[in-house]
């Protein structure tokens, strides 16, 4: 009481902010739970003896689990606690009781302690209904039965309760260890489209408790509208963003504005208006120690309330108050979506899939094969593998989605490009209620996979990634390439050392839905060419460095002596290492160490399971395809080489296309030490002088071969005037003049080169200049094409439109042709 009193002065005073007070209570709280369990804890142990486990035969302690605002870190100044109890294991005590007899007794004597009122008051109201089964379960269960009632019973409001649940007393290391055994409840690993269905339920019940709109923490825009739109958040995205699984509200906000998923507007607004409406609920609940959030009616305790939170009088704090409600509305209105109805051209349509003039009067051209189409779909929605609430989600789902293929530019290649991803998610009718719920995600939707048949595909192969739809943010920056080593690194390591499967799809999926994210923005145009490959080549050198690490740990118990140093690197060739990776790019490897001899056999395990781990399909299919032809030797080369030993094969055997395929040579992963030293020789190499005629002669000669096979053609790679005679000519410059200029050799990718050699005057500016537009254009016309976004004349377009310019800096720079 004494130390309450003192809280409830320094807010009334206005010398504590919202964050202080509520630390301060919860504080306190776990102060006197802990030690009112102490002592009855003390005196079970005297009545009955030790409890012990069944299994361990260790000793078992109560664990005192906080939930709602306790959990964290949240009370207010006349709170109830939200409480669990639960044990590790099952087992005995010394006297012979069984340990839930125990620990059910144990539980009782808290509650006495904590929550009856004596004539000196009470200590906190105790709330145990949020236990497993509620008021009719056992009040105490092992962690075992706990855990089998959420995988077999848990319900969604429950994982709502448990994004705040905390270990506040007791055995607060097994606490902490039985939340995180069940933070895949909690958190689902893949977005639970499920749950929006029981979220929507949930809010419709926000709606309907509104009784009383003086109710600051019920009302509407009061401090449950603030909490469920924060939560819902948490609950959509924390299972694969793992900083949003925040117990406390006002620490979370700032990690979803991080994340794209609250605006900064949003932010503050919600920020700004649950201080107050917390800080006005102190007031309440200080006059009289009364657990109220009812706006008073009587004038004196109204100036009161004004005075506390700095109002000169009420109606100055109502209008404060009015204005923070309202911000909350908006949002709180906002979120999870409405249900759209109404009787549209679109639900017509699916219920009249046969009748041909209905559909050629809805846009479609070929009525006759929408109407199989369509029926085809029907027929999926009705075999019996299919439930009944995905064939009522798919009924509802239609209309609209139909009314949105109808204002694509083409509705017969919208509705043939949906229609198999609404099929391969028949049986996960999740997605088909997300879909329906929310517009603006099924517009965004069905725009995408009109305009690229790979996401349309990508979405029927992995339905997971339909969580990136939802992300209203258009990908426009460069993602921080040691954030996506970072984040790839984490996820690994939550992942047990011994789980080498679960690590692969791991690394599968981080890769996976990285390339999704890319490609949405690609299709978007909101990511420039340059950009996107950026991104796609740093998420293989994330992969691929932790590939190395899982392979070097798979084979360090059978070689313990090269567990450190690990002299081993990583070379990237083509595009990997010219940093200008594409969607569905192989890549070119090569393997080089600083190991001695007696160290073949390692190696040899080495890079088998390494390459195991990058080729091997699973049901996420496979990391990349792994071309490793450009080693010393090609395909009859070992499959990886010391470094002095790749030195002499470049000085004294190696083609001229293997010194043209060191231009765009760079480390990747490994260590660090040997890949500085990898530089330098490629420096080395690459600066030898040459005959520029002999070489002239090499490269042509090399050329003129690819045009016997493809010529004027539009093949917009090898074609005259394509890609590779662009590269070709980069290459040349390299090779030709680094003995003069090693800055030419320094970068690996064409764009710096090019840019390098106009600086030294190597070229005419303007062909430079016209080399860089036609390199980007081309290359952005090649990842169009790998989308396969619907243009088909666009590729000859472009190919005609840099062909010429292309040919010219050919014969200004090589001379043959």
């Amino acid at each position: 009481n004494r130390f309450q009193l003192w809280v409830v002065w320094r807010h009334l005073a206005c010398a504590a902010p919202l964050q202080e007070t509520c630390a301060v209570l919860s504080s306190l709280a776990d102060a006197v739970i802990e030690l009112a369990l102490s002592r009855v804890y003390a005196w079970a142990l005297e009545a009955d003896g030790m409890p012990r486990g069944t299994d361990s035969g260790a000793e078992q302690r109560l664990v005192v689990l906080a939930l709602g605002k306790l959990g964290a870190g949240e009370l207010n100044v006349s709170s109830d606690i939200d409480l669990i109890f639960a044990y590790p294991e099952a087992g005995v005590t010394e006297s012979g009781k069984t340990n839930q007899q125990f620990f059910v007794r144990l539980g009782q004597q808290l509650i006495q302690a904590l929550d009856p009122v004596t004539e000196d008051g009470f200590v906190f109201r105790v709330d145990m209904r949020l236990r497993p089964f509620g008021e009719s379960g056992p009040l105490v269960m092992h962690f075992a039965a706990i855990e089998d009632y959420f995988v077999a019973q848990g319900r969604d409001w429950e994982r709502y309760a448990f994004v705040k649940a905390r270990a506040c007393a007791g055995d607060v290391t097994a606490g902490r260890t039985l939340i995180q055994t069940l933070k895949p409840f909690v958190y689902r690993r893949y977005l639970d489209f499920g749950a929006v269905d029981a979220l929507r339920e949930m809010k419709a019940r926000l709606y309907a408790e509104r009784n009383n709109p003086d109710d600051v923490k019920l009302g509407p825009g009061g401090i449950r509208d603030v909490e469920f739109a924060v939560q819902v958040q948490q609950l959509i995205w924390g299972g694969r963003q793992a900083e949003l699984q925040e117990r406390n509200l006002l620490a979370v906000l700032p990690k979803l504005v991080a994340r794209g998923h609250l605006s900064e507007t949003a932010h503050v607004i919600l920020a700004e208006a649950y201080r107050f409406l917390r800080d006005t609920e102190h007031s309440l609940q200080a006059e009289a120690d009364r657990q109220t959030q009812i706006l008073p009616v009587m004038a004196d305790s109204q100036a009161r309330l004004a005075l506390s939170l700095g109002f000169d009088n009420y109606p100055a704090f109502e209008d404060t108050l009015n204005g923070h409600r309202a911000g909350v509305e908006a949002i709180f209105s906002a979120s999870v979506g409405e249900v759209r109805t109404g009787n549209t051209l679109g639900q017509r349509v699916w219920l009249n899939t046969g009748d041909e003039a209905l559909l050629a009067e809805f846009g479609f051209r070929d009525a006759s094969a929408i109407s199989e189409l369509l029926h085809n779909l029907a027929g999926a929605r009705d075999r019996p593998s299919v439930g009944a609430e995905s064939r009522e989600r798919l009924d509802r789902l239609m209309p609209g989605l139909l009314d949105q293929v109808r204002l694509t530019p083409d509705p017969d290649l919208s509705l043939a490009r949906v229609a198999p991803v609404l099929k391969s998610v028949l049986r996960r009718s999740a997605y088909l209620a997300l879909l329906h719920e929310n517009e603006h995600t099924l517009a965004h939707f069905v725009e995408l996979t009109h305009k690229s048949k790979w996401l349309a595909e990508t979405l029927t192969q992995h339905p997971a990634f339909f969580d990136a739809l939802l992300d209203k943010r258009h990908l426009s920056a460069l993602p921080d390439k040691a954030q996506l080593q970072t984040d790839l690194g984490e996820q690994m390591a939550q992942v047990a050392a011994t789980d080498f499967e679960h690590k692969l799809d791991v690394l599968r999926e981080y890769k996976a839905h990285h390339v999704f994210n890319v490609a949405l923005a690609e299709v978007r145009g909101t990511l420039p060419l340059m950009h996107a490959s950026d991104y796609l080549t740093f998420l293989a050198d994330a992969v691929l460095a932790e590939a190395l690490e899982l392979a070097w740990a798979d084979n360090i118990e059978r070689y313990p002596q090269y567990a450190a140093p690990r002299p081993f690197i990583i070379v990237g060739y083509g595009k990997l290492g010219g940093i200008e990776l594409g969607h569905g790019s192989d890549l070119d490897l090569v393997f080089v160490h600083d190991l001695p001899t007696e160290a073949t056999q390692f190696l040899h395990r080495l890079v088998r399971r390494l390459l195991h781990i990058l080729t091997v399909p699973t049901y996420l299919g496979t990391l990349y395809e792994i071309d490793m032809r450009l080693r010393p030797s090609g395909n009859a080369g070992t499959m990886m080489s010391s470094l002095d030993a790749f030195a002499e094969y470049q000085r004294s055997s190696a083609w001229v296309w293997e010194h043209q395929a060191l231009v765009r040579a760079r480390v990747v992963a490994g260590d660090h030490a040997l890949a500085a030293s990898f530089a330098t020789t490629r420096l080395e190499l690459l600066c030898q002088p040459r005959d520029r005629e002999t070489l002239k002669g090499e490269i042509s000669g090399m050329r003129a071969r690819m045009a016997g096979q493809h010529g004027e053609s539009d093949d917009l790679k090898r074609s005259s005037g394509g890609i590779v005679d662009i590269e070709f000519v980069v290459q040349y410059l390299v090779l030709a003049w680094s003995h003069e200029y090693p800055v030419l050799a320094e970068y690996t990718d064409n764009i710096r080169i090019l840019e390098t050699a106009e600086n030294l005057q190597l070229l005419p500016a303007r062909m430079a200049q016209n080399l860089r537009t036609a390199y980007l254009a081309l290359r952005s016309e090649w990842h169009r094409t790998v989308l396969d976004l619907p243009d088909s004349d666009r590729a000859a377009h472009t190919l005609s439109q840099h062909r010429t310019d292309v040919r010219a800096a050919w014969r200004h720079v090589i001379g043959i042709e």
